[in-house]
């Protein structure tokens, strides 16, 4: 695994090393959002207020999509959304699961901040309320089979849900949520222009 590997390099190396991304995490694509979203409840760029994202509701919800998408960017968005005291919302259709131990970390960062975490295969429950939305493909559990990586079969796969996109009737079930994402955005599929482009969009 990418984390383990990143870990030995940094046991023998005698400079930094800065995790890029693996493909379980992505700390700095983490850093970067929350930093992101601080900004929007707090001061505008360069004025970040973290305090404010507590109790704010954030929702990682499954997109469709053409890209067969690794976990990394939005498995470290739980884990920072939870970590920064915000109540988190994961969803996705069925059999699209992501690794059962950052759930569990998920959860166990809620629960810390006497926070919830709830996980829900509805395609708009999760909008609901929501002050965060970050709509984004990944690919299911089973994207690597014999040490081959089947993308076009990820992405007939991902092709059936259309419905599972982030579109104006669903952010209009939010609390004025903005909408973010870790780039490049699959429009069209994961979200549409109209929000991508929107006045609530905190990408660039």
């Amino acid at each position: 695994a990418g984390n383990e590997m990143l870990r030995e390099y940094a046991h023998w190396a005698d400079v930094p090393i800065i995790n890029m991304a693996d493909d379980k995490f992505h700390p700095c694509q983490g850093t970067a959002d929350v930093m992101g979203w601080a900004e929007w409840y707090g001061e505008g760029p360069g004025r970040p207020n973290y305090e404010n994202l507590e109790g704010k509701n954030f929702l990682l919800t499954w997109g469709s999509g053409a890209l067969a998408r690794s976990w990394c960017s939005v498995q470290e968005a739980l884990l920072i959304g939870s970590r920064f005291g915000m109540d988190v919302a994961l969803a996705y259709p069925e059999g699209y699961d992501l690794d059962p131990a950052v759930v569990s970390w998920t959860e166990q960062n809620c629960a810390e901040n006497g926070r919830t975490f709830t996980i829900t295969h509805d395609v708009r429950e999760g909008y609901k309320g929501a002050h965060v939305v970050y709509s984004r493909n990944w690919m299911t559990a089973q994207a690597y089979q014999d040490g081959e990586f089947r993308k076009q079969g990820e992405i007939a796969k991902a092709l059936q849900y259309p419905q599972w996109i982030c579109d104006a009737e669903k952010m209009k079930l939010s609390e004025d949520a903005i909408f973010t994402h870790p780039m490049p955005v699959d429009r069209g599929h994961e979200v549409t222009d109209e929000v991508a482009s929107g006045p609530r969009s905190c990408i660039y």
